[in-house]
């Protein structure tokens, strides 16, 4: 019972940052709380009410058709199937590294893509294949070669060359923002494509998990029917990409 009490007085004299992480303990009350922890909790319930209404699915009442897996070529969105080699002049912001450099896409076969970032004096940063969705290293600088970063760039870049694996695809169709948007599912996870009824042209991208954004893309300027300009953000982690677009 002594050594008990004694190691209470103990842990009482440490400062709470020295007892762990954030070093706050559960709060126990004897008492009921009173009236102003009652509106405390009153509020506190209101602010998770409103959380969890703003995460919601925005779709959810609008008109939704269901088609086949197989129509995914119908979206218009010409950049995974563009036979062309394209340029992009790439800025990367990854945490505290920034990366400038040019950003090279080339189909190789249907699903093949080859991804290479170099430097303005042609030094190679990174060379990938993305076969069928899976991203194959073939050269990546030391500092980036780690898998969390791979990981990374192979969402990425399946997602704007649409090469995840989905099992449904819906339209929507929002009239009122002149919307259609293709919504490729998978189990919990959405990938949405929307496109501008008046241009036709897609121009927004946002990768969704259980109705939580976890990437957004803008695609902008379009030079015929590839974008000109394309922002890619997460936000998870501290991860953005800007491409303009040169050849």
């Amino acid at each position: 019972m002594k050594n008990s009490i004694s190691n209470k007085i103990l842990l009482g004299s440490i400062p709470p940052w020295r007892r762990g992480l954030g070093g706050s303990k559960k709060a126990t009350y004897t008492n009921p709380p009173g009236p102003l922890l009652q509106k405390g909790g009153n509020f506190l319930l209101l602010i998770s009410i409103l959380i969890v209404s703003s995460c919601s699915n925005p779709y959810k009442n609008l008109s939704k058709t269901e088609c086949s897996a197989d129509n995914i070529k119908q979206i218009p969105y010409a950049l995974p199937s563009s036979e062309k080699t394209l340029i992009y002049k790439a800025d990367i912001s990854f945490y505290k590294n920034d990366i400038s450099g040019l950003l090279i896409m080339k189909k190789m076969d249907d699903s093949i893509y080859r991804i290479a970032l170099t430097t303005q004096f042609g030094l190679k940063i990174f060379d990938f294949e993305l076969n069928h969705g899976t991203l194959n290293v073939k050269y990546c600088a030391e500092y980036l070669n780690k898998r969390v970063i791979i990981n990374t760039f192979q969402n990425d870049f399946n997602l704007l060359l649409i090469q995840n694996q989905v099992k449904n695809i819906f339209i929507i169709e929002n009239p009122e923002r002149n919307q259609k948007i293709w919504q490729l599912k998978s189990g919990k996870l959405n990938y949405n494509y929307i496109q501008n009824t008046d241009s036709e042209k897609i121009e927004n991208i946002s990768f969704k998990k259980q109705n939580s954004e976890k990437i957004s893309v803008g695609l902008y300027n379009y030079k015929g029917n590839i974008p000109g300009n394309i922002t890619l953000k997460h936000h998870n982690i501290k991860l953005k990409m800007n491409l303009k677009l040169i050849q």
